[in-house]
């Protein structure tokens, strides 16, 4: 059984919360009766990705996801970056303290068990932080972290959902080829760069990698475009920006620019995304219109290139 309660972290405000779980590290942690809630799994992949780490793709996977909701959809969100994954803490959830094992199978008798997911901002939560202190590390092969993200992905309890945005980790290693090679449903990929040339080049690896699989490339964000003055309100560039032949923006369509905030980036450490504070008027108008377009072009309003 799962202690459900919520404590307030004792260095953090009231918006931070510590995960608390009575059966330290097991996935097994939903009744039979929970698991029967859980519909077939149809709902499509919306997997947010890039070739490069520090982009910040998980920021774009929160607040994509809060956006969607926002817009009426019920949305699951999937931290598969198990190596690091920080969704939680950007949702002001936090574990403290440290589990002793994680197991990694149902144990025998309980075939319809499902893992936890948590409910926060209207949207539901799945990830490796509910099963671990944050200052752990999991280090699992190949085949394991697979596993883990399928477990995640198809045996977290959701209810009612209308898309699952993954947060994926950079590169196009095991997790990635498991997610984009996946064929029991749709899958769409959204690829995050920031402007330099280097990101670019990194991107266009992970598109080359994509033709080799169903997944469709739904298009890019562009994310610190550009950087918001917290004094006067002024924008100015951040990086150089690619030049076109360098660029992937004539294999895949832009669909949002997201610009740097300092404001934003202190709050998503204290738990507080942009969506949910409205802090950064140009960011959430960005996330806004990525959210409209990404669901126009899986519903077939706008045909999606790649």
């Amino acid at each position: 059984m799962i202690d459900r309660r919520w404590d307030p972290a004792p260095d953090s405000d009231e918006s931070s919360r510590v995960w608390r779980q009575s059966a330290v590290g097991t996935l097994i942690s939903v009744s039979d009766a929970q698991a029967a809630q859980v519909p077939s799994s149809s709902a499509p992949i919306i997997a947010v990705a890039s070739g490069k780490g520090g982009v910040g793709k998980t920021t774009i996977a929160v607040n994509l996801a809060l956006a969607l909701h926002a817009q009426g959809h019920r949305v699951g969100l999937v931290d598969a970056d198990i190596y690091g994954p920080d969704v939680p803490r950007m949702l002001g959830l936090r574990r403290k303290q440290e589990a002793a094992s994680v197991t990694l199978f149902a144990a025998s008798g309980l075939a319809r068990s499902r893992l936890e997911v948590v409910d926060r901002h209207g949207i539901q939560i799945s990830s490796a932080a509910f099963l671990l202190g944050e200052d752990q590390g999991l280090g699992v092969q190949a085949g394991l972290a697979q596993l883990l993200v399928r477990r995640l992905i198809f045996d977290a309890a959701w209810t009612e959902v209308d898309y699952l945005v993954v947060d994926l980790p950079p590169g196009t290693a095991d997790i990635q080829q498991f997610v984009f090679g996946m064929g029991t449903r749709d899958v769409f990929v959204l690829v995050v760069v920031t402007p330099q040339a280097i990101a670019h080049q990194d991107v266009r690896r992970l598109i080359a990698d994509l033709g080799r699989h169903q997944a469709v490339t739904l298009g890019g964000v562009e994310n610190m475009c550009s950087q918001i003055c917290p004094s006067c309100g002024q924008t100015t560039e951040l990086f150089p920006a690619a030049a076109p032949q360098e660029s992937i923006w004539s294999s895949v369509p832009k669909l949002a620019s997201v610009p740097y905030s300092y404001v934003a980036a202190r709050d998503a450490d204290l738990g507080k995304p942009t969506m949910v504070t409205g802090a950064v008027p140009e960011q959430v108008a960005a996330y806004s219109a990525l959210a409209f377009a990404v669901h126009r072009r899986i519903v077939g309003d706008e045909v999606p290139d790649g």
